[in-house]
């Protein structure tokens, strides 16, 4: 088996061998602007997505680049979602860069991982890719009071999601309504492509 050869700069800063590949080639992939998000969603996002959207944002300004000169930010996602206010950090991030997001389905983007790959401000997906859309879940523990106003939070954090979604790819508000109640799978090349989810299909 040939032996893996690291970069000297990225012993440097580590101090040590890497603990595993993934984490090396996830290394590799900020030294290209690439972020390989192979990850449930939680606050972790807020390290390897919004972090480094904005540090490159920072440095193009301070390099004085033109928007349409910038070197474009790829973000390749596989995952099977999770918590959604975290992940609407990384939306956040990923809509308010002046220097280009690009989103790329790869495997499964489930949920909030679908979420993220609508945000792009290009999207791209495998042909096989899944997309899963579907509305949250949650449970309450608490009084009757804090139970209702919990509730009425996600009833709000719920029509955020559709309003996203409906604004962002061509799902209408009454398509949305009507799949609001399923597991709406598919496949990027067919309703993936078709409804605006993804612009182009690798």
């Amino acid at each position: 088996m040939k032996n893996v050869e690291f970069n000297k700069e990225y012993l440097e800063i580590i101090g040590s061998l890497p603990d595993s590949l993934e984490e090396y080639q996830f290394y590799l992939g900020l030294k290209e602007r690439k972020i390989y998000f192979n990850y449930d969603v939680d606050t972790t996002i807020v390290n390897k997505i919004v972090y480094w959207i904005q540090e490159w944002n920072r440095e193009d300004e301070e390099l004085n680049i033109p928007i349409d000169k910038r070197k474009t930010i790829q973000i390749y996602i596989t995952s099977d979602g999770g918590d959604v206010v975290a992940g609407f950090s990384a939306i956040d991030a990923i809509k308010s860069s002046k220097t280009k997001v690009e989103t790329i389905g790869v495997g499964s983007c489930v949920s909030m991982g679908a979420l993220l790959l609508i945000s792009g401000h290009y999207r791209k997906a495998y042909p096989n890719t899944i997309i899963l859309i579907h509305d949250g879940s949650m449970s309450v523990q608490s009084t009757s009071k804090k139970a209702k106003n919990t509730m009425n939070f996600y009833d709000r954090l719920d029509n955020r999601i559709k309003d996203f979604i409906v604004e962002n790819t061509n799902i209408s508000e009454e398509l949305y309504n009507e799949k609001g109640d399923e597991e709406w799978y598919m496949f990027a090349n067919d309703e993936g492509l078709s409804l605006g989810i993804v612009h182009e299909i690798i």
